[in-house]
């Protein structure tokens, strides 16, 4: 070996006696402290006896008390949803009356105070968008109803579900027999769920006497629960454990009571916000190597409840520390609630009996460990300033580039809105509206779904740029946009094709459906009142896309549907 060789002999000689004098020593040691850690090990397990039987009565106690407090609020569901829907629908009641009250002197239009009264709580959304706001007249008639705008006009009445002839039976009943408001317990499907598929839910109604409407307002039952479940996750999550008594509460949402990679989702750690709404395995081990989720679902499958102790991070440090826990089971919601203490102050007892542990052997291996230290720390600091510097430039090279990235993104981004977008209205441009109609007619032919076209043009534009100039010309037209983004359904594409014309690409819609939706886009905007002083129409060309035809065929046969709504007098609707 290159080492071995007559000009190392000194450091050769010297670090033998060091491997000696290191053997030499751990071997004596090792004697001395086997006979003094054979007395620790019993002193030890009469301290962690006496320790731990009163900590688990506490976390039994405490564990059994959060159980029953998420037990009383399960049962305490239905009568918030009512209180909830309830308050809701009397603010929906007040609101329509003020506007009545405000409207009926100076309006003597009752379809323009009905429409304001429409409009006012048609974008009230609540419960995460879920919830809403309905109206029906007396005779059945769709008056308001969100969750499908195209049913509004139609009668409840005629509908071929009988769900919804019932609901109507149960609401008239209450108006007449309770005073015009009341609670309605009845099955209905939810929007994202399986239309054939029926849930609980309960709506409060109301009487409207100015136009003999019912006011409404529901929430699915499992909706609130749902609700109330985050609420107590969000509260207990909230919870900030105390540094001096860091005992907290943490549930699991039980997925497979046999275990597994994804056995569970962990709902509350306030000590671990990183495992928060994420799948955890029972296949995990502490810093001892236990398994220790495998023992707490053996205990839960055998007595719905268990005891385990482990090692665990402690809040407030990255520490480890051995930790007591009680998991108890909650069928109803399929929770494992579980509390644990932190076994501090058994392990100061163990910490006492360990000084004594140390004093007498401390002279043993004092001088080993004062070496060692000083070695360690030496290299320590050289290994810390080296990879200091290294860090340092590590990140320096890894900001410029993320502040290039940053920059590239801006730029790429401010391209896109401009190579999609028209300045002027902020709507689509020409070129962006004819890719995705590229896209929308393969859709259709790949499919078969129905495809609708509108293209409306303001009536007398020119007359608007010469008698009020082009600066009004372009407030009209902003307005315009405006309006029309307001109808339109989040799938419909809505662009400026040029001038004073735009273009609406309707999927999913044919031709007993976009008809009725053109007219009442024309209807709205020939009443609304434009910051010009003058009344604003639009024609509009409506058409269907048919098979097998092209899109530049499509296009031109709803311009030329348009054309001939200017022929026949402007402000009207041509389908061809």
């Amino acid at each position: 070996m290159p080492f071995i060789k007559e000009e190392n002999i000194g450091k050769i000689s010297f670090i033998s006696s060091i491997i000696i004098i290191v053997l030499l020593t751990a071997t004596l040691g090792f004697v001395f402290v086997q006979d003094i850690y054979r007395n620790f090990r019993e002193d030890f397990k009469q301290v962690e006896i006496n320790y731990t039987a009163p900590q688990k009565d506490r976390l039994m106690s405490e564990v059994k008390i959060q159980v029953r407090l998420i037990d009383v609020r399960r049962r305490r569901s239905e009568t918030d949803l009512k209180d909830a829907t309830k308050k809701r629908v009397y603010e929906a009641h007040a609101v329509a009356f003020n506007l009545y009250q405000k409207n009926k002197a100076t309006n003597k239009n009752s379809d323009k105070i009905q429409f304001f009264i429409k409009e006012a709580l048609r974008s009230v959304r609540f419960n995460d968008g879920n919830g809403y706001f309905f109206m029906i007249s007396e005779q059945g008639v769709a008056i308001l109803y969100p969750p499908d705008p195209e049913r509004e006009g139609l009668n409840f009445n005629l509908s071929h579900h009988q769900h919804e002839i019932d609901f109507l039976g149960k609401m008239f009943q209450i108006v007449q027999d309770k005073g015009g408001e009341g609670f309605i317990k009845y099955q209905w499907p939810k929007p994202d769920a399986d239309k054939t598929k029926l849930f609980e839910k309960i709506t409060f109604v109301k009487y409207f006497k100015p136009y003999d409407w019912v006011i409404g307002s529901g929430d699915y039952i499992d909706n609130m629960q749902d609700r109330i479940q985050q609420s107590i996750i969000d509260h207990l999550n909230s919870i900030t454990p105390d540094l001096d008594s860091p005992d907290y509460i943490f549930i699991y949402k039980l997925h497979d009571m046999k275990g597994g990679d994804e056995f569970a989702t962990m709902l509350v750690n306030p000590n671990r916000p990183d495992l928060v709404g994420k799948k955890i395995s029972d296949d995990v081990k502490d810093a001892k190597g236990k398994q220790f989720r495998k023992d707490m679902l053996q205990g839960i499958r055998d007595k719905g409840e268990a005891f385990v102790t482990y090692y665990y991070k402690k809040p407030g440090s990255n520490e480890m520390i051995a930790k007591l826990s009680y998991f108890k089971y909650y069928p109803e919601w399929d929770w494992i609630v579980a509390k644990g203490t932190y076994l501090d102050s058994l392990e100061k007892n163990i910490a006492s009996l360990q000084d004594n542990l140390r004093r007498e052997i401390k002279k043993t291996i004092q001088y080993l460990v004062y070496f060692l230290i000083i070695v360690g720390i030496i290299f320590l600091c050289m290994g810390y300033f080296f990879s200091k510097g290294i860090n340092s430039l590590f990140q320096g090279y890894k900001k410029t580039q993320k502040d290039q990235q940053d920059e590239l993104e801006k730029v790429n981004a401010a391209l896109q809105i401009k190579a999609t977008t028209d300045p002027l209205t902020t709507l689509y441009n020409r070129g962006y509206f004819n890719h995705y109609l590229k896209n929308e007619v393969e859709r259709s032919k790949r499919y078969g779904s129905a495809l609708s076209l509108i293209i409306f043009d303001i009536d007398g534009f020119k007359q608007v740029n010469d008698t009020l100039g082009h600066l009004a010309g372009d407030r009209v037209l902003k307005e315009l946009s405006f309006l029309c983004l307001a109808i339109i359904r989040e799938s419909d594409i809505l662009a400026r094709w040029g001038g004073e014309e735009f273009i609406i690409l309707a999927p999913e819609n044919d031709k007993i459906t976009i008809v009725p939706f053109a007219e009442k886009l024309r209807k709205l905007i020939e009443e609304y009142s434009f910051s010009v002083k003058i009344q604003v129409t639009c024609s509009f060309g409506v058409t269907q896309y048919g098979e097998e035809e092209t899109k530049d065929d499509f296009i031109k046969r709803a311009d030329q549907a348009m054309y001939k709504a200017k022929e026949e007098g402007r402000n009207k609707v041509v389908f061809l």
